[in-house]
């Protein structure tokens, strides 16, 4: 029995084993770079403290990896943040984070999509 293109197959494994892991954190990078932007312009702004308390964290180990994005401003106990995203008996939702979020769920989907099928 002959396998021809074995040594081709195996390199070109190799090859995506090493450069899709790098892709793929790089577009977590951007997509949670560019929802964060998003949410900055759809926030509420009175005074900025909101704006300004919006934050990025990239956690990751060698299985997996999580871009997150989150706007918590207290006020001693208080997160105002989380009072204006999902409202409050006096606060009416504002949906910031949930409206930047859906805006780039499909675009991350395709290249991710992307990624993992050209590596």
């Amino acid at each position: 029995m002959t396998v021809k293109g074995a040594d081709e197959f195996r390199r070109a494994m190799q090859l995506k084993t090493m450069t899709v892991p790098a892709k793929v954190k790089a577009l977590i990078m951007e997509t949670t770079a560019s929802t964060q932007q998003q949410a900055m312009r759809l926030e509420p702004v009175k005074t900025g403290f909101l704006r300004r308390s919006n934050k990025t964290e990239i956690q990751e180990s060698p299985l997996w990896i999580i871009g997150t994005v989150y706007a918590n401003a207290y006020n001693k106990d208080f997160n105002y943040g989380y009072a204006q995203e999902n409202g409050t008996r006096f606060i009416k939702p504002k949906l910031f984070m949930y409206q930047a979020f859906n805006a780039h769920k499909e675009v991350y989907k395709s290249k991710l999509k992307a990624v993992l099928m050209n590596g």
